[in-house]
């Protein structure tokens, strides 16, 4: 502890946090004593080398033929201990043919940034031969395609998402650190549910306050909603292919406290992947009115 003796009061003290090695890479954002802190460098160059080499970033894409089984893949992958640092759903085939990649085709693919030690020759030696699947076979393949992808190409790949008969899902940040992200989509699939859009966002403060505004000064838990929901990384998704799809999604994510859910939904998202009501896995848009609303603002508002 530093204490300032003019001032009469410490200004520095060490404290223990619960956060994990891989949740301190570059660009990430971590909450501290209810306080939003991002990622911006390395402190050290000695911090840099080790972090380097403990947190190699490769990229995973999951080609359309295949896009309908993202979620088992994704889980795969995990299962494996690579940590997801950037997602998004894109148009067509991605990578490939080339140490450049190349994009065509028809249909969603999925392009994942993952994390972990020696995570371009683990990937490579899970998928290499895989039509299915790109990814790329050396660090330098790895840096241009996740640039092209998330960086200086970004804006020039369209959104995928129709902003029509749709509603959203939120997984929240617990279930996305606890690698939950695989099997939530899998058992969205299973339950008749398209995915047309799909990223992973980490949310200022600002626009989770905006966000949640309509549940301010309702809902009891809503400034632990707000924490939770700035603590790490989420991965918003617009949810499509049913009647009715705001009620009918709402119905199957379940009641928002998982216990409840558990009894009254067995099956619901909330009751096999919440642990209450604040990590309760997954967000649903309540209102059909405000389906529309909240795709447009994380999938227009947002991106732009």
């Amino acid at each position: 502890m530093q204490y300032d003796v003019k001032q009469r009061r410490s200004f520095l003290k060490r404290t223990r946090v619960d956060l994990r090695l891989q949740d301190l890479h570059i660009g990430a954002a971590v909450n501290i004593n209810a306080r939003q802190l991002v990622v911006r460098g390395y402190g050290d160059e000695y911090t840099e080398n080790e972090l380097q080499q403990q947190m190699e970033k490769t990229l995973l894409v999951i080609q359309p033929t295949a896009i309908s089984r993202a979620g088992q893949i994704l889980d795969a992958v995990q299962r494996q201990g690579f940590t997801i640092t950037r997602l998004r759903m894109l148009r067509g085939q991605q990578g490939g043919g080339s140490e450049h990649g190349k994009t065509g085709g028809g249909g969603r693919s999925l392009a994942i940034e993952m994390m972990k030690r020696s995570a371009t020759n683990d990937l490579a030696a899970q998928f290499g031969n895989s039509e299915d699947v790109f990814v790329p076979t050396s660090q330098q393949s790895a840096k241009q395609t996740i640039d092209q992808i998330f960086n200086s190409g970004y804006s020039s790949n369209p959104r995928t998402a129709v902003f029509q008969d749709s509603t959203l899902a939120i997984i929240r940040p617990h279930a996305v650190s606890a690698g939950l992200t695989g099997q939530i989509l899998t058992e969205i699939g299973k339950a008749g549910f398209s995915v047309t859009d799909m990223e992973l966002f980490r949310l200022e403060k600002a626009n989770a306050e905006e966000f949640l505004e309509v549940y301010k000064g309702v809902v009891p838990e809503y400034h632990s909603m707000l924490n939770h929901l700035t603590s790490g990384p989420m991965i918003a998704l617009e949810i499509t292919g049913k009647p009715d799809i705001v009620n009918a999604f709402r119905e199957f994510c379940g009641p928002m406290d998982p216990e409840l859910a558990r009894v009254l939904r067995p099956q619901s998202l909330r009751a096999l992947f919440g642990a209450d009501k604040i990590q309760n896995a997954v967000h649903c848009t309540d209102l059909n009115e405000d389906g529309p609303l909240e795709v447009q603002y994380f999938f227009r508002i947002l991106v732009s």
